[in-house]
């Protein structure tokens, strides 16, 4: 599923905006079918107008409750509700807020989430830098000589671009809990981690759109 909210609030439209000669929305849903990587691909809105873009494009559409596409409205709802009016064992969300992740990314993430034992995912960036949390070090010390960035314990940062879950994490979904620690996180490239939040990411994700590889222009 690709989820859209009529009113995004820190980017106003922002699935509606356009990088190039297509919206993000649509971005998205190209990657999507090109893929090849899903049995059925929804659009998941509160906005009924983007069902004409399903039908244009081949693709189904999921009008949801105005209550889960509110701010207050969390991930792991809209997760659940989706689970509970779709059939299928398998979902997948691909994420609008990462509108450069590569095609190969996402068959990817689809790809080692086939295991019958898999239950959910989340696609991450490995960086080796120095790292700090309320100014604590996290993986490096003060004292001592200051490490070199090759001898750092890498961190993970979720980027978002996708995330997916089985059936059988309903029931820790409905404690309001969108991952666990059987939660596998899958490596992405770093075009994935170019994330559209504000309107200065956006000008620059127009700039890198001309260069990023295997966007299925």
């Amino acid at each position: 599923m690709i989820p859209v909210r009529k009113g995004s609030e820190r980017l106003a439209k922002k699935n509606y905006l356009k990088i190039d000669r297509f919206t993000v929305l649509e971005i998205a849903l190209n990657k999507a079918i090109k893929s090849n990587a899903f049995d059925r691909i929804y659009i998941n809105s509160d906005d009924p107008s983007l069902e004409e873009i399903a039908l244009r494009l081949g693709v189904n559409f999921y009008l949801r409750d105005e209550k889960l596409a509110s701010s207050q409205a969390t991930s792991d709802q809209v997760v659940l509700d989706f689970f509970n009016n779709i059939e299928g064992n398998r979902l997948f969300w691909l994420n609008t807020v990462s509108p450069l992740q590569t095609i190969g990314d996402i068959k990817n993430f689809v790809s080692l989430s086939q295991d019958s034992i898999w239950k959910s995912s989340v696609s991450v960036n490995t960086s080796s830098v120095h790292s700090v949390y309320k100014d604590n070090p996290l993986n490096f010390e003060w004292i001592r000589g200051f490490a070199r960035t090759q001898d750092l314990r890498p961190i993970k940062t979720f980027n978002y671009a996708m995330m997916g879950w089985s059936r059988s994490m309903i029931n820790v979904l409905k404690k309001g809990q969108l991952f666990d620690e059987d939660t596998q996180l899958i490596e992405s490239s770093k075009w994935s981690s170019f994330l559209l939040k504000n309107h200065n990411d956006l000008e620059f994700i127009k700039i890198l759109f001309n260069v990023a590889p295997d966007q299925g222009k």
